[in-house]
């Protein structure tokens, strides 16, 4: 599993960051699990999965804290 920390970056960052870490996954596949701030960051993420095609899960894990997978 990569771990991205976007917590403060604005759109498009976390995505870019998020990208950047799929890469390095390679064709194994894996879990990429990157932190946000807000929810804009949250459904650009999820919406950027469905147009790659992969799973992807968001949770609100406190106040302006989220994880996507």
């Amino acid at each position: 599993m990569l771990k991205v920390n976007a917590m403060g970056d604005t759109c498009p960052i976390p995505v870019v960051k998020t990208k950047d870490a799929i890469r390095q996954l390679g064709a194994d596949g894996g879990v990429v699990e990157t932190l946000v701030d807000n929810e804009i960051a949250v459904q650009n993420l999820t919406k950027m999965a469905q147009q790659k095609g992969y799973l992807s899960s968001s949770e609100k894990l406190a106040e302006q804290e989220y994880r996507v997978r």
